[in-house]
Parts: structure tokens; C-alpha cells; sequence
């Protein structure tokens, strides 16, 4: 494994060798550090100097072991700028998390930006990034059947870390469904290739749903879905602290429309329809699916996740009346219950996300709530994002469809996406998901431009 040349000696060859060449042109550079300073247009902690100084001969080593295949020397010590400064942070090897020890997390960036504060470069992670469109994924899954793939740990902790090596992604997610809390709440699914999942006992009248919905306060959350807290800190563990995990739920709007969702009902439809005809029927099952949530997001804690991340992937079906009605309060409610139940665990809270997706008209709604970060999708102008959210990290919202164009076209969308949002307070994402037909090289090539052109020009002043 090759060692890296002393990155600070290095930077200060470059730097007299500038002088000796052309005076003019480091003036020019002390000129444009000082407009970037007063105008504070790039703000980020600490100087480029310093923190590449701050990672130690050995640990560049164990990056360059770590980098997975795109791991280029520019990437690493990239990586190792995302990495905490503190030389005690450095030393440690290992974390006490809760009642497990965890190595310690070497990249940061991520949470760091969650919490609003100064970040050197753009964290970038994609939603569904372990998924179908990776072939080392398709192979195990293919093997084993996604419900196995779901219920069995060591193999939901394997495709979870793929993007991670593959791509250096700066947060993992853990690989599961947010259809595994139906059981939970008295509906059984079923997936199969090529098959929408769906309720084999779905509710379609009141009488269904108090004859079927187990009652929150029963469930023993630990018990149910043993074997996904079990996958989080076994993710934990095979991360090697490259990456923060981030858990996630379904949000209880969501988890409704699968309840009604059967092979010969569309979900989302019958859902609109439902709280129409049994409004009280409908709000006692989303109440219920509200404390269940809550309970499994403060359990994955409790296992290991770092950051968590609620999903509202149908709330755009509302209307933004019926929005505020029958998915907004939940939303406020789960990011509320899991801060203050893990205060109450003697746990910190670790940052949240809320993905409501389709639901631009709302978002201000989220100003005053307990979440950190807003994802948005692909039709919210970040600029009046900003201005709805003054106060929340954005995460989003590139355009899965730019994927499929060439190379070129993808880098170019990817620097407008960045402009537009801004390189502080702001995580790099899709404004939905990875697509199974997505080619996993021009994945590479978004994420690359976050990396690199981002970092670039970020640090222009190096």
C-alpha cells in the first residue's frame, strides 16, 4: 500500500514555486483569498493546510487501503479532510456507542452539515444507493431473494457498505424496506422480482382495521424487528467508521398506503379515497403507525444509526389541505418523541431528516420543527427552499433523469444543482432515488464531481 508524500511539505514546494515563477500570480492569489474572506462567499473550518496537516502519515495508509476501487490519491486526502482534527478523535480506534463499541467514524462531514455547521466540502449520499442497479448487488440479491436479503443481517450489512467502497459515498444507509413495520402493525406484504409490494391482508373498511390493527403500546419493538437492529450494528461494524449509517422509517402517511395496497388495489388511490370515507378510521391507524415509528427510529439508535431519516415518499398524493391534515402532524410528532425519548435513554439525539416529497407548498411548515435536515425532490426550487427553511440544512435534488445523458451533461447539471443550493448547510442527493436501469459508471461520474470540481471550487484559494 502506497504512502502518500507529506502533504504539507508538498503544499509549500508548490507555493514557493509559484513565487519563484510569478510573483504576479500570487498576488493575485492573496487578492482573490481576501475578497472570498470579506465577502464570505466560501466559509468552511479551518484552513486546507491545517486539516490535510492533521492527518497522520499512518492513517493516509489505512485510506489508501480503504478508498475502495475509485480510491484516487485526490480522494483520500479528501477523505482525510472530512475527517475530525482533533488529535485525541485521531488516536482512538474505537467508539462506545449506547452498549456497543463501534470503531471510530474517521468521516464526519455529514453529520457536520446536518447540524448547520462549517463544512470544507458538499457530503454526498444517493437514495437507494445499495440497490439493483449495482451488479456486485443484483448477484447477492438474486441469490438469495430480496426478503432474505432484508431478514438476514451479515447479507443487509454487505450491500449496505457497497456504494461505500464502491463510490466512497459519505453516508451509508442501511439496506432494508420501510415494509417491514406492516407486520408490526398487523398487515402482512409480500415482494416478489418484478412485483410491486403488497398487502396480502389489506384493510379496505373499518371493520378490517379494528379487527386487524395491533395496538402500538403492545408491540414489543425489540422483539419484532430483532434482526434489524441486529443488521445496524453489524453495519456498524463493517463500516470501519468510513461513513456515518443512517436509519430509516417509512412515515405513517406512507406506511398507510401500503396497508391498503393489494394485488388488485392501488394503495395510493384507495388511501386518498379512505380518509374521505372513514376520516376517524384513518387517522386511528396513522396515529398507531406514528408510536410505532417513533419506537423503531429510537431503537436503530439504540443499535447504532447515526442519523435517521423519515420517508413520506407518497405525501405528494395530498392535497396540501389534506397534507396538513393526515401527514404533517405525524411528521412533527415522530421527530419530537424520538428526541426526547432518547434524551430520556440518556442517549444524544443524532440529527433527522424529513423527506416530504411532493410537498413544496409545506415546507415552511418544517421551519419550527425538531428536524435538522429537509430533503427536497426534484421540483423544489432550492432558492425558495432557502428561503422557507432559513435555518435547516437542504438535502437534494439532482435529477435522476440527467443520469442517462453523457458525462458531460451530467457534470454540468451537477455544478448548476450546487450553485443553486450553495456549498454550506447543504448534502448532496437525488430528489428521489437510484433507478435499477441507472449505469452505475455515470453514478460515479455525479459522484466524482461532488468531489472533486465541488472541492475545487470550494478551495479555490489553495
Amino acid at each position: 500500500k502506497e504512502k502518500l508524500p507529506d502533504t504539507r511539505k508538498t503544499h509549500t514546494m508548490a507555493l514557493r514555486s509559484r513565487a519563484r515563477i510569478s510573483p504576479a500570480f500570487l498576488l493575485s492569489l492573496a487578492f482573490v483569498a481576501c475578497a472570498v474572506v470579506y465577502f464570505g462567499s466560501i466559509r468552511y473550518s479551518g484552513s486546507l493546510a491545517s486539516s490535510v496537516g492533521a492527518v497522520s502519515s499512518s492513517r493516509v495508509s489505512r485510506m489508501v487501503g480503504n478508498a475502495g476501487v475509485r480510491g484516487s490519491k485526490a480522494a483520500i486526502l479528501r477523505q482525510g479532510l472530512r475527517c475530525k482534527s482533533s488529535a485525541e478523535v485521531l488516536d482512538r480506534d474505537v467508539q462506545v456507542y449506547g452498549t456497543h463499541t463501534f470503531p471510530e467514524l474517521k468521516n464526519d462531514l455529514l453529520l457536520r452539515a446536518a447540524r448547520g455547521e462549517p463544512t470544507e466540502q458538499v457530503p454526498v449520499w444517493i437514495h437507494r444507493q445499495a440497490g439493483r442497479y449495482l451488479p456486485e448487488f443484483r448477484a447477492i440479491a438474486e441469490k438469495n431473494g430480496y426478503m432474505k436479503c432484508f431478514n438476514t443481517p451479515e447479507i443487509a450489512a454487505e450491500l449496505t457498505v457497497q456504494p461505500i467502497e464502491k463510490y466512497g459515498m459519505d453516508a451509508a444507509i442501511l439496506f432494508s424496506d420501510i415494509l417491514v413495520l406492516l407486520p408490526v402493525m398487523g398487515v402482512e406484504w409480500s415482494m416478489t422480482a418484478g412485483v410491486e409490494p403488497f398487502a396480502v391482508n389489506a384493510f379496505e373498511t373499518p371493520e378490517d382495521v379494528d379487527k386487524a390493527l395491533i395496538d402500538a403500546d403492545t408491540v414489543d419493538i425489540y422483539k419484532s424487528l430483532g434482526y434489524v437492529f441486529e443488521s445496524v450494528t453489524m453495519t456498524r461494524q463493517k463500516l470501519e467508521g468510513k461513513a456515518p449509517l443512517i436509519g430509516f422509517s417509512g412515515a405513517p402517511w406512507t406506511l398507510f398506503t401500503y396497508t391498503l395496497h393489494s394485488k388488485d388495489t392501488n394503495g395510493r388511490e384507495a388511501a386518498v379515497e379512505f380518509i374521505k370515507k372513514y376520516p376517524e378510521s384513518a387517522r386511528k391507524i396513522l396515529k398507531n403507525a406514528s408510536k410505532i415509528v417513533v419506537k423503531y427510529l429510537i431503537a436503530k439508535v439504540e443499535a447504532g444509526a447515526q442519523m435517521l431519516q423519515v420517508f413520506d415518499s407518497w405525501a405528494g398524493i395530498l392535497s396540501e389541505e389534506d397534507f396538513e391534515k393526515y401527514s404533517l402532524p405525524y411528521l412533527l410528532q415522530i421527530a419530537e418523541e424520538v428526541k426526547s425519548g432518547l434524551r430520556e435513554r440518556g442517549i444524544e439525539p443524532v440529527p433527522m431528516t424529513v423527506f416530504p416529497r411532493g410537498c413544496g407548498h409545506s415546507l415552511a411548515q418544517f421551519e419550527d420543527s425538531l428536524y435538522d435536515v429537509v430533503s427536497l425532490d426534484e421540483n423544489v426550487d432550492p432558492a425558495y427552499a432557502r428561503e422557507q427553511l432559513p435555518s435547516k440544512t437542504l438535502q437534494g435534488n439532482f435529477q435522476g433523469k440527467f443520469i442517462y445523458e453523457n458525462e458531460d451533461k451530467i457534470r454540468q447539471e451537477t455544478s448548476d444543482m450546487v450553485k443553486r443550493f450553495g456549498t454550506q448547510r447543504y448534502i448532496a442527493n437525488f430528489g428521489y432515488a437510484v433507478e435499477k436501469d441507472h449505469d452505475p459508471k455515470s453514478i460515479g461520474v455525479f459522484v466524482d464531481h461532488i468531489n472533486i470540481y465541488i472541492y475545487t471550487y470550494m478551495h479555490l484559494i489553495y
